[in-house]
This record gives C-alpha cells, sequence and structure tokens, in this order.
C-alpha cells in the first residue's frame, strides 16, 4: 500500500510539472514579437522608425499619449497600469513608446514585462510619467540609477491625490501646464528584480496614501489583464543586461515570417463558402432558364409527330372523330417573366538626471 501511495504521489508532482511547463509555453507563445504583430496589426500600422519596426496605433484623438487612457492601481509588482485602449494592455507591460515625427507616438515591441515601464516625476500636489526609452538597460538585479528625465511634454501629470483608481482621462491636469509642475517636481526611476520578476516602486507609497488620507489597497494583478512573467522568460541580453526592447533584427524576422505566410494562408471554410455561393447561383440560372425551354421543343416535336394520326383517323372514321384535347401550356413558356522611410525622434530624448 505504501509503494502504492508513493506512486501516486510521484504521478501527481510529475503532472503538476507537465502542467506548469505547458502553461509556461502557451505564456511564451503569446508573448512573442509574432504574436504581437497579429493582435496589434488590427488597431494600426507597423512603420519603420529609429528602432526599427514599430506600431502605430489607429484612430486615437489629437495631443493622445501613452499611459492616458486607463488608470493606476497597487499591486504586489508596485505601480501597474490597467489600459483602457481597444487594442489591451500588452503595450504597456512589454516594450516602450517613443515619439517619431512622422507618426507621433509608436510602440517599440519588447518581450519583457514589468507592471508599467514608466519613469516619474511626482511631488506632494502631482504625479507625472513618461514612457521609458527604448534604448533603455539595465542589469539583471534592477536599475536605482539616477532618473531617467524627458521632454516634459511626454508626461502625463494628475493630482497626487486622484492618482490611483480613476480613470487618468477625467482628471489629467492640461499639459499646457507641464512645464510649471516638472519644475516643482523631483524625478524618479526605479526597477526592482525580486523574485525573478520587474516591480515598478519609484513613487514611495507612502507619500500617495498621505495625499489620499487613507491606505490604498494591494489589489490583484489579475485586474490589469496581464500575467507576469520573469525577466529569464523574456530573455536578457548580453553580460546579464535586460533590454526593454527587443533587437531590431529580431522584430524584422518575425514580420518577413508573417508577410511570406500571408499570402500562401487558404481562406477558413466559411470564407470558401462565401465565395463559391454566388458562383454557383449565378451557374445555376442558365440550366434553370434552359430546362422549360427543352421540354416545349419535346412537346412541341410530339405534337408535331401526333398531327398525321388523328388526320389518317378523321377521314378513315369520321364519325367517331373528336376534336383533340387542348393541352396545358408548359410552365416553361412563360420563361422571361421572371512605407519603409526612417524617421527621427522628438527632441528630448532620456537622460539621466544628475
Amino acid at each position: 500500500m505504501k509503494r502504492i501511495a508513493v506512486a501516486t504521489i510521484l504521478l501527481a508532482t510529475l503532472g503538476m510539472v507537465i502542467t506548469a511547463q505547458d502553461a509556461s509555453a502557451q505564456v511564451s507563445v503569446s508573448v512573442s514579437i509574432g504574436g504581437f504583430y497579429d493582435e496589434l496589426s488590427p488597431y494600426g500600422q507597423w512603420v519603420d522608425c529609429a528602432y526599427g519596426r514599430c506600431w502605430v496605433p489607429r484612430g486615437v484623438g489629437a495631443g493622445w499619449q501613452p499611459y492616458s487612457n486607463g488608470q493606476w492601481i497597487y499591486t504586489r509588482y508596485g505601480w501597474t497600469w490597467v489600459s483602457n485602449d481597444p487594442w489591451g494592455g500588452n503595450p504597456y507591460h512589454y516594450g516602450t513608446w517613443a515619439f517619431v515625427d512622422r507618426y507621433g507616438w509608436a510602440w517599440v515591441p519588447g518581450t519583457v514585462w514589468a507592471p508599467a515601464w514608466v519613469t516619474w516625476s511626482y511631488s506632494d500636489r502631482y504625479v507625472g510619467w513618461a514612457p521609458m526609452p527604448p534604448r533603455m538597460t539595465f542589469g539583471s538585479a534592477g536599475y536605482s540609477g539616477r532618473p531617467v528625465v524627458l521632454n516634459e511634454a511626454q508626461y502625463v501629470f494628475v493630482p497626487t491625490n486622484r492618482f490611483v483608481g480613476t480613470n487618468v482621462t477625467s482628471v489629467r491636469v492640461e499639459p499646457r501646464r507641464n512645464a510649471e509642475i516638472f519644475r516643482q517636481a523631483k524625478p524618479v526611476t526605479r526597477f526592482e528584480v525580486s523574485g525573478g520578476f520587474v516591480r515598478n516602486v519609484a513613487v514611495p507609497l507612502a507619500t500617495v496614501q498621505r495625499a489620499m488620507g487613507g491606505k490604498i489597497e494591494t489589489r490583484e494583478i489579475s485586474t490589469a489583464k496581464t500575467t507576469p512573467r520573469t525577466v529569464s522568460s523574456g530573455g536578457a541580453g548580453k553580460r546579464g543586461q535586460v533590454a526593454i526592447v527587443a533587437p531590431a533584427g529580431d522584430v524584422k524576422a518575425a514580420r518577413a515570417s508573417r508577410k511570406e505566410a500571408a499570402p500562401h494562408a487558404a481562406p477558413t471554410e466559411p470564407q470558401r463558402q462565401q465565395h463559391a455561393k454566388p458562383q454557383q447561383q449565378e451557374q445555376a440560372k442558365p440550366h434553370q432558364q434552359a430546362r422549360p425551354q427543352q421540354e416545349v421543343k419535346s412537346q412541341q416535336q410530339q405534337q408535331e409527330q401526333a398531327k398525321p394520326q388523328h388526320e389518317q383517323q378523321q377521314q378513315a372514321k369520321p364519325q367517331q372523330a373528336k376534336p383533340p384535347q387542348q393541352q396545358a401550356k408548359p410552365a416553361g413558356e412563360e420563361h422571361g417573366k421572371g512605407q519603409n522611410k526612417e524617421t527621427k525622434d522628438q527632441p528630448g530624448k532620456g537622460k539621466p538626471h544628475g
């Protein structure tokens, strides 16, 4: 009995390991560059920029900025962005954004997960953030060096007492006040890597709680509709350096594989049926039209052949002759009624703040 019990435990453990491996593999596939390409293509266009192949969202309003349509929550991974954009949250948890003169804000793909890839500027009155620059890298333990400071126009500011759990679009400070607020705020950039996960803990929780007048709830990461992935699963660069964006060559290869597959992709069964159905109907119409005409000719021939027989009968037996019964007209007699130019980035790239 003991042997059976031990064997049962071993099998159960093995099943758990296999399940975990399968889940990890599924997550890996879902966040591949090719997966991002397919996921985001319906919502925008892929263009060439200084960082390689980038994605530009379609249908956004004038003055739109990343990390502006959604809200901030606090999770075990730190400050986490919850996106309300129609394309979802992946462009805020992987890769980062850059301003491209020709297109505006463009997303640069990456495969390393974070609750939000932003640098901060805050005070007791206001909290602001801006996307991390694409060329930013840090060590396997995280980043806590000099603040990464960007052009003030790239920041989104809100009152500190409205920072958490409120849609940013409803409380955002007018961008024309950015310069004024920026001069009074403290820049800070900090990412921790603990337990293998990136955590964004730059803005002190106590500062926000004091401004909001109460304790801030730690929410579940599932609220943001994202699944954390370890830094190692996202791929580390040379000498243990972690890059926010993926190598341009990887993005280019993913795009090429999608373009090669597209011309050979067979339409789905419903598509084939939809395309074939009108053709079949068009082909069926001539047959339906021709059939009554053939029946008319056949009946006319039979009538012509029957005429001499009736005449002979009338001559031989006139007393028995009767007028031929009029035949009904066949239904057929009634027929007939029926770019790859590279662009430059906006001035004001990220620079360490002394």
